[in-house]
C-alpha cells in the first residue's frame, strides 16, 4: 500500500461529504441550475415515495417542490434545512464515494445513500442517489 493511499481516500471522502451537503442546502436546492452542476448525465434515483427518476427533470423539480414547502412554512428563504445525521463516506474505488446518512425535514425522516464519481472536467457527480423512509 502506498502511504499517500489513506490521505488520498480521506481527500476524496471530505469532497464528496461537502458537496453532499451543498446539494442538500435551501441554495442549492431552489437553483436548478447549481443542483444540476452536480448531477451526472446518467444519474439514477430511487426516490423515498418509490418512484425511479433520472437527471432530466430533477432538479427543476426539486427547486419546485422546496419553494412549495417554502410557502407553506412560511418561509420567505426556502423549506425548512434538512438536518443529517450519521454522515459518514466510503471510498469504493479510487474516483468513487459512497455516502450514507439519515436525512430529517418537514417532520419526515430518510435513510439516504449516493454514490459519487469523480469526472476530471466536472469534478464530482452525483450518478446514484436512493431514499428510503424511516421512523
Amino acid at each position: 500500500m502506498n502511504a499517500t493511499e489513506p490521505e488520498d481516500a480521506h481527500a476524496q471522502i471530505a469532497a464528496v461529504i461537502a458537496a453532499e451537503r451543498e446539494t442538500l442546502s435551501r441554495v442549492c436546492r431552489l437553483d436548478p441550475a447549481a443542483l444540476d452542476a452536480f448531477l451526472a448525465d446518467d444519474f439514477h434515483e430511487f426516490g423515498r415515495s418509490g418512484g425511479e427518476l433520472t437527471k432530466v427533470g430533477t432538479a427543476e423539480r426539486v427547486a419546485r417542490g422546496t419553494a412549495e414547502d417554502s410557502k407553506d412554512s412560511g418561509n420567505s428563504e426556502g423549506s425548512e434545512e434538512i438536518t443529517v445525521e450519521h454522515l459518514r463516506g466510503q471510498l469504493v474505488s479510487d474516483g468513487v464515494v459512497m455516502v450514507k446518512y439519515t436525512a430529517a425535514a418537514g417532520g419526515r425522516r430518510t435513510h439516504r445513500t449516493s454514490l459519487w464519481r469523480h469526472d476530471p472536467l466536472r469534478g464530482w457527480q452525483l450518478f446514484h442517489h436512493q431514499g428510503t423512509p424511516t421512523d
